[in-house]
């Protein structure tokens, strides 16, 4: 029964994003809806929260295996998310961090990064591998190693690449646009 009622959500909505986004226009949200989301990436083992909000559909290169992304958090257009990846609230009372982070346009983060606590990351950002971010992070500038270095930078291309049919291509707005100078 729960995949028939999947499989019409889906059908209906089109994708899992446009299930989050009817979500977010409800209040209180469908109990039903919110069940099959919830599903959806519990099987991913993953948890992206409904009221968590995205400027754009997010690039998950490798899907959203192990991602948790808390309510609350803000995330901007085209940015890239690996595995394993936690941008989570700081819901601790007395600390100075209180809260949830901001993700600007065009950021590369890298699997395994941790973004935790009210901070902005700036537009145009890369966070490392392994990174535990917890301060906010200028545009333009990269964050390595955990205590994180933050590492001023210019002209990031943060596009995600890949090599399909024996051309290139790079996610923008959710969608694959081909791009024909792209050599490796």
């Amino acid at each position: 029964m729960r995949m028939v009622l999947r499989f019409y959500y889906f059908r209906k909505y089109g994708d899992i994003w446009k299930i989050k986004e009817q979500l977010q226009k409800q209040n209180p949200p469908n109990e039903l809806l919110l069940q099959i989301y919830n599903s959806y990436f519990f099987e991913q083992g993953s948890r992206i929260e409904y009221d968590s909000r995205f400027a754009g559909i997010p690039i998950l290169p490798h899907g959203p295996m192990g991602i948790f992304i808390s309510g609350g958090a803000r995330i901007g257009k085209n940015v890239v998310i690996f595995q394993q990846v936690t941008i989570g609230s700081n819901t601790l009372n007395d600390t100075r961090n209180n809260g949830s982070p901001t993700i600007g346009d065009n950021v590369y983060i890298g699997c395994g990064a941790k973004i935790i606590g009210k901070l902005h990351v700036g537009d145009n950002c890369r966070i490392g591998a392994n990174a535990v971010v917890h301060t906010d992070l200028p545009p333009h500038s990269v964050a390595v190693q955990s205590p994180t270095r933050i590492i001023p930078k210019t002209d990031l291309d943060n596009r995600h690449y890949s090599f399909c049919h024996g051309k290139w291509f790079y996610y923008h707005d959710g969608q694959l646009v081909e791009d024909k100078n792209k050599q490796f």
